[in-house]
Formats: structure tokens, sequence, C-alpha cells
């Protein structure tokens, strides 16, 4: 959403200063770019962008509406996936160098080196993504700028860099950092990065084997994302799985009891009613899948014919989401339960509940989670 509030900042802002100011062979690709944005037409809209840059570069050289129209072009993201970064790059820096000519030089750095750092990501340049949030924690610090959401931000993506080098106790330290950042921010600037946050110090106490302070930190994303379908949401069906995992794991310990106590829930599918009624006289182990690399779990719900087979089968939950559906499914279609007796209802054959674990170990039989 930032990015779309900050394309419009732009245009309002520009457009309100054009009128008198900008010479006609910028403001003319200026137009056709705004107007290929409102059409959705990407590929026009970023033609029309560099144009409009290029020709301010070449009439009005350091000024802020080049630093905009830079920004402007730097934003549109390719359709041509061939298309090299190089020109976006340049770009951003043009946008960055210009910042002098903002009203607020200091935000206006730290909000332009943020759309760059995401930039970075969404090109999957990790290391690089890293390296502007470096830069752009270290300037909000020198210049007092620790209670601004972009800051917290930068801090975040660090946390989730240490997190994928398994740095597990750098990455818990940095998004605790994050997290207090949030909390301290004074802009009113709403941020998903914070939901990232709390994800990445899930995974940093994981590292940590620290299993119960991972779980909670889990049901924190999956408490702010309250009544967003896991299925319809990456980072809550990240979080969901994670949390069951680190339950599941809690279980085999035998430590899912106390933490409980401190505050574990007993969350969906956990809290679905159950049909304890009847057991299988028969399971069949399921095949651990070729591709496997890590444990996991499924959680099926399934009913019970009159035969003594499952039938219904639903997968309620799975981690890692995708890897072992197929597997339970095959598995549990070879399950064998009693023959319908007078004595039972349809309800004592229906909304049955089975975990199937996969344990997954390395050379020397640990465990891997």
């Amino acid at each position: 959403m930032k990015k779309i509030l900050l394309t419009l900042g732009l245009f309002f802002a520009f457009s309100g200063a054009v009128q008198a100011k900008t010479p006609p062979e910028v403001l003319k690709p200026y137009k056709a770019y705004t107007s290929a944005l409102k059409a959705n037409d990407i590929d026009a809209a970023r033609k029309h962008a560099f144009e409009a840059w290029q020709k301010a570069e070449e009439l009005l050289g350091d000024s802020k509406t080049t630093g905009d129209l830079a920004l402007n072009f730097a934003m549109i993201k390719p359709n041509d996936k061939k298309a090299t970064v190089k020109q976006q790059e340049k770009a951003f820096g043009r946008a960055l160098e210009l910042v002098e000519f903002q009203e607020n030089p200091a935000l206006s750095y730290m909000e332009r080196s943020i759309e760059l750092m995401n930039f970075h990501q969404a090109n999957a340049d990790f290391r690089k993504s890293y390296k502007v949030a470096k830069n752009i924690s270290n300037y909000a610090e020198d210049n007092s700028l620790t209670q601004s959401t972009f800051y917290a931000e930068a801090l975040t993506t660090q946390a989730g860099y240490y997190a994928s080098r398994r740095r597990s106790k750098r990455a818990e330290e940095i998004a605790v950092k994050a997290l207090n950042a949030f909390e301290g921010a004074d802009d009113n600037i709403l941020s998903a990065h914070s939901i990232l946050a709390s994800l990445y110090k899930g995974y940093a106490l994981e590292g940590q084997h620290k299993s119960m302070e991972a779980a909670l930190s889990y049901q924190q994303v999956m408490e702010t994302l309250d009544g967003i379908d896991p299925k319809d949401h990456p980072l809550a069906a990240q979080a969901l799985g994670r949390w069951s995992q680190m339950r599941s794991v809690l279980s085999a310990q035998g430590k899912l009891e106390e933490a409980e106590q401190n505050g574990l829930c007993q969350c969906w599918p956990y809290d679905k009613p159950r049909n304890d009624s009847i057991q299988p006289i028969k399971r069949v182990p399921p095949i651990m899948p070729s591709n496997a690399w890590v444990s996991g779990f499924t959680i099926v719900e399934f009913d019970i014919d009159d035969a003594g087979k499952p039938i219904n089968e639903e997968i309620l939950v799975s981690w890692p989401k995708g890897l072992y559906e197929k597997s339970s499914v095959k598995s549990l279609k070879k399950w064998e339960y009693t023959l319908r007796t007078k004595e039972e209802t349809d309800s004592d054959r229906q909304d049955i509940v089975t975990t199937i674990t996969y344990r997954l170990t390395d050379s020397s039989g640990n465990i891997l989670y």
C-alpha cells in the first residue's frame, strides 16, 4: 500500500507545481505516464516515466522535479522479466541524491531508501537489501530518527537477513529491537513489517531450540492476522505452519501442558470439536516424500463409511505447505475401521480428526525440525 500512496503523492505534488515551471518537453511525457498508470498499462507508464525523467535531467538538472520523476520511474516494476534493474537502481540513486530539494530531506531520504530496500527484496537480492537496511538504520540513529516507522522496517529486514543465514541470536536481537521501534514510532504509519518482525523473531528462537518462545512469537502473528484465512495470506499460513510445528515439537518433548500454562493457545484446528468415539483397526504408515527436507505433519479431518473406509478427507493444516498432503491422503485411504454397528449413528462416524507426523533425521539421527 505504501508504494501506491507514494506514487499518488508524487502525482498530486508534482502536478500542482508543473503549470508554470515545468518545460513542456518534460510535462508531455509526464502526462502520458500518469494516463498510462491510470489505465494500468505498465509498459507504457514505464516508457513515459523514463522519458519524463531524462528530459528533466537534460533541461532542469538537479531539482526537486528531477528527483520526483526519477523516483516515479524507479518504482514501476517492469512486466518484462528480462528487463535490466540497472536503470531502476540508477533512478533510485538520483532520487536519493536529490532529496535536498524536498521539504524534509532527512525523512525523504529514509522513505526513498525504504523503497530501494523493498526493490532489492522484490528482486531477491537480499544482500543488497540488507546493506540498504543497514544504511537506513545507521542514518536514523545518527540523525535522531529512531522514532520513525522506516527505522523499524529497516531493522526488520536486517532481522530477516540474519535469520535466513541461521545467525539466530543476532536475528532475535534485531527482531526485538525492531518490535520495540514499532512500538515507539510516532508517525502513525501502519506497516506489515511489524508482523514480519514477530515472524523473524520466531525463526530466531526456533533456531536456538527455544520451541516454547518461538511458538508464542508465531502465535503473536496469528493473533495480529486474526480473521484472515491462512489459505489467503502467506504470512498467516507461514505463522500457522510454524506454530503448529512448534506445538508438535513441544508435545513430543512432553512440554505441551507447560506451554499452554505459559499462554500457548488451543487455536484452530486444535480447538475444533473432535470425534474420538471410534478407533482404527489398521493404520498404514505414510511414505516419506523423496523431496522432503524437514520434519512436518498434516492434520486431516474425515468421515468413515459403513464398511470402515475413510472418506471425505480434508486437510485442515499441513506443514510445510504442499509437501506432505498427498502422502498423508494416500496413507489414510489404506486405513481400516470397524464395520458400522446398528447402535452407531451418522455422527458417530463423522468428523474424525487425526495428525499424521513425519520425522526426518540427519545422518547422525537428529530430527530435522
